[in-house]
């Protein structure tokens, strides 16, 4: 009787220990291989009439890069667009896309890289803010990098426009 109770008191002390740090630490885990590099969280935010910021986390540090159109694709060969790859290994990640179109639906996969691994999602949708109102919204959707200046102008108006009303 005392043997059992005994015995049982070992087999909880056995199973309670920390077994697997102590193996890792000697090396004698036997176990070999990598994790498949994974990208999650990827998300569109902070889209606008001509950008949009894309951002997703991986599993481990890894290159950037965001492939983009305005038509799906099943195969990333096909994509128009791409930002330049990001050579930083990071496992955070922001890339902002600049110059797209409003009211434009885009698709967009993104990829990660790292040590021969390669990562590409699945394909995700986001679609820009519709275009700004009056000439000067045209005019910025023809020269988005010169937007600012284009509503300068109306800018200036509506506040002239204040001071005589």
């Amino acid at each position: 009787m005392k043997w059992k109770r005994f015995c049982c008191v070992i087999l909880l002390v056995c199973l309670t220990l920390p077994a697997a740090p102590v193996m890792a630490a000697t090396g004698a885990t036997g176990v070999t291989g990598s994790v498949a590099l994974v990208a999650y969280e990827v998300s569109a935010s902070r889209v606008g009439h001509f950008t949009a910021t894309i951002s997703w986390k991986t599993n481990g540090d890894a290159t950037s890069q965001v492939l983009y159109d305005t038509v799906s694709h099943n195969s990333t060969a096909d994509y128009t667009y791409y930002t330049r790859e990001r050579k930083a290994l990071v496992e955070k990640r922001k890339v902002t896309l600049n110059k797209l179109s409003p009211s434009t639906t885009y698709y967009y996969r993104v990829r990660s890289a790292a040590g021969g691994a390669e990562f590409v999602s699945d394909e995700y949708t986001f679609t820009t803010l519709p275009f700004p109102r009056g000439w000067t919204g045209w005019l910025a959707t023809l020269f988005p990098e010169y937007a600012l200046p284009f509503y300068l102008p109306w800018l200036w108006w509506q506040a002239t426009s204040q001071l005589v009303s």
